[in-house]
């Protein structure tokens, strides 16, 4: 489980790396490693782009501690829905994150979904918009322990989200042309492999932002190194279902 272990600690690395006196979040606050995480990830713009709206209901895949959860939560309010779905390969190094964000139903509009990648079990469009943050090149990443079945994953996806509903990507950006050859050393993945895969399962790419590119990012690092930690080049799709 070692190699699992480290794509899980960079996975979260955008997440807290707090003691657990400091996973103290107070209600209608948010806490002060989210705000600071903003500088880099820009969850505020990231969701202003995707165009969620007040009542919408929202699925955030693989989404860890619950930084863009909590974001989205505020968007789309007291008549909206978050699904903040994680698998147990995650918790080891989420959970107490996870646990901490939605204690004494600090964000009631936010939902714990834990389910294995192979079964989901989500309903036909039932969705408005899918996040998935940082993960689409696991997809394509295999180790002891973690292994996604594309064939079976990616149909769920799709069936989940409403015709028009929204599917925002991000992801650390692999060389031009390299399509999924680095999705295995350096966890990351070419935009172009991405917007192809996507419009084959019957979507429109809507938005390519550059808000997150790093252009002194070589794309020859993993972003496991520290010295590229938050600092990848990476590309912000967003996508409508057909």
């Amino acid at each position: 489980m070692k190699n699992l272990a480290l794509v899980l600690m960079f996975c979260c690395s955008f997440a807290f790396s707090s003691s657990a006196a400091d996973l103290i979040f107070k209600p209608n606050e948010r806490h002060a490693n989210d705000i600071q995480r903003d500088n880099s990830s820009k969850g505020a713009e990231v969701v202003g782009l995707a165009g969620i709206k007040p009542g919408m209901k929202v699925f955030d895949l693989l989404g860890g501690g619950g930084y863009y959860s909590e974001i989205i939560s505020d968007v789309v309010g007291a008549e909206g829905r978050v699904y903040l779905h994680n698998n147990q390969a995650y918790m080891p190094w989420i959970e107490k994150e996870l646990v901490a964000r939605l204690a004494n139903n600090r964000l009631p509009n936010v939902q714990r979904f834990d389910k294995e990648t192979e079964d989901l079990g989500l309903k036909k469009q039932s969705f408005d918009a899918m996040f998935y943050i940082l993960g689409y090149h696991d997809i394509y990443h295999q180790v002891e322990g973690w292994k996604i079945d594309k064939d079976s994953f990616l149909p769920q996806i799709t069936s989940a989200i409403k015709p028009g509903g929204k599917l925002v990507i991000v992801d650390h950006s692999a060389k031009p042309g390299s399509g999924i050859e680095f999705s295995q050393e350096l966890h990351r993945i070419d935009v172009e492999y991405v917007k192809k895969e996507v419009a084959s399962l019957g979507f429109k790419l809507v938005v390519d932002s550059n808000i997150l590119a790093n252009p002194r990012d070589e794309r020859t690092i993993s972003p496991f190194k520290p010295e590229m930690r938050r600092k990848t080049d990476r590309f912000v799709l967003i996508f409508e279902k057909g």
